[in-house]
């Protein structure tokens, strides 16, 4: 009997992790699309394809003031691996919704030990951006 139990649990994880799989592979997706445009200095672009809620709290002027601020003087990409992916329904001060936070290890060519997070909300059946902080 216990047995049983094990392998059900066994085949339960496995079905939860195939459909975790093809979610967490069109979060990274998107979420490397758009952190492109961002590394192309497509700063106004980016702001223009981020999440509705985003857009609703950073002005494009603020945003493209702080990415020259903030980002320009790391330098170009040199690589970036997503660490891990976590899914949420619920972020503190945002309203319920299918969120993505991909944290980020991150080198660039001035500053080589950098996190990144990205979190993506779920927005008219596609991810877009919602916040992104660099650590």
């Amino acid at each position: 009997m216990r047995l049983i139990f094990v392998i059900t649990l066994a085949g339960i994880a496995a079905a939860v992790m195939s459909v975790a799989a093809p979610a967490e592979e069109e979060a990274s997706t998107a979420g490397q699309k758009w952190l492109s445009l961002v590394d192309d200095q497509k700063y106004e672009e980016s702001w223009n394809q981020a999440a509705s809620m985003f857009r609703d709290q950073v002005k494009q002027e603020a945003w493209v003031v702080s990415l020259k601020r903030f980002r320009e003087p790391l330098g170009p990409l040199v690589s970036r691996t997503s660490s891990h992916v976590e899914f949420a329904k619920t972020l503190r001060g945002a309203p319920d919704g299918d969120y993505a936070i991909i944290h980020y290890t991150t080198a660039f060519q001035k500053k080589s030990d950098v996190t990144e997070r990205l979190t993506l909300v779920k927005e008219d059946g596609k991810w877009q951006a919602a916040a992104y902080a660099i650590h």
